[in-house]
């Protein structure tokens, strides 16, 4: 382009611009000229955007998106259940392998695997009934444990179902030791009320017997009814009474939460 096009040019664009941003009567008049001969352009220009905007965001429609809102609502339901479902199934598979592993390790011989099929509020931390009876060779007074340790031991048998005399009733009474001694008594349990978990009591020890909170406590296998070494508990506490000493004693078991027992033959005193 030659010098004199582009200076020419350049005072076009010059006095374009004075026209359209002066504020005098005479570029008014000028303005208001070139505003009409480029208003059809204009008025196209708007109409072409407009079509554009409707094109790329269509109308929308308050009841269909309700619709969408409600069945992705479902949706969520559905898959909450599906996972909740999933965790059900692998805590029955973990509880399940659970149970087996501790059947193959067991020191006992004839175990029958056990389901609490019932527990009343008012016994709830002295009886429960299982699912096997004299019909799968549960017999009355067999020791009933967990892989943590012992439970309690059976009282009246049926056919089908079992009632359980647990650690924790008073007449559930076994020959301990404890660990680390040759301390030995008597482990009973004692009537606990409402929530409250009761307290196991080893009665006839020594007075002044070296017993220490967190000793362990085991079956003694004396008595014929429980094998030897069961866990039973720990000791909180160590009391002298008048003539013996006692220890206070919480159970290993946590009986709040029993669901599947192990029923040992009767025959099995000693593992």
């Amino acid at each position: 382009m030659k010098t004199l096009n582009v200076i020419a040019l350049l005072l076009f664009l010059a006095a374009t611009a004075a026209v359209l941003t002066l504020n005098t009567p005479a570029t008014k008049a000028v303005q208001a000229k070139v505003m009409t001969v480029f208003s059809p352009f204009i008025h196209a220009s708007a109409t072409v955007q407009t079509q554009t905007t409707q094109a790329i965001a269509p109308e929308i429609n308050p009841k269909e998106l309700q619709r969408d809102n409600e069945r992705l609502k479902l949706e969520v339901q559905k898959l909450r259940i599906v996972n909740q479902r999933r965790e059900e199934v692998l805590e029955e598979i973990n509880r399940l392998r659970q149970l087996l592993g501790y059947k193959q390790r067991a020191p006992f011989k004839n175990l029958f695997a056990a389901h609490v099929i019932k527990r009343s509020a008012a016994t709830w931390w002295n009886t429960m009934i299982i699912d096997k009876g004299s019909n799968d060779g549960v017999t009355t007074d067999s020791p009933v444990v967990t892989d943590i340790g012992l439970v309690g031991k059976t009282g009246r048998v049926s056919p089908t179902f079992s009632e359980v005399v647990l650690l924790t009733d008073e007449l559930c009474r076994v020959a301990a030791m404890v660990e680390g001694t040759r301390e030995k008594g008597i482990l009973t349990g004692e009537r606990g009320g409402g929530e409250m978990k009761p307290d196991l009591r080893l009665r006839f020890l020594s007075r002044n017997a070296a017993i220490l909170p967190g000793y362990n406590v085991y079956s003694s296998g004396d008595g014929g009814v429980f094998p030897a070494k069961l866990l039973l508990g720990k000791v909180k506490r160590f009391e002298n009474q008048e003539i013996s000493g006692e220890a206070v004693v919480e159970a290993a078991v946590d009986f709040s939460v029993l669901e599947d027992v192990f029923v040992v033959d009767r025959r099995e005193a000693t593992p």
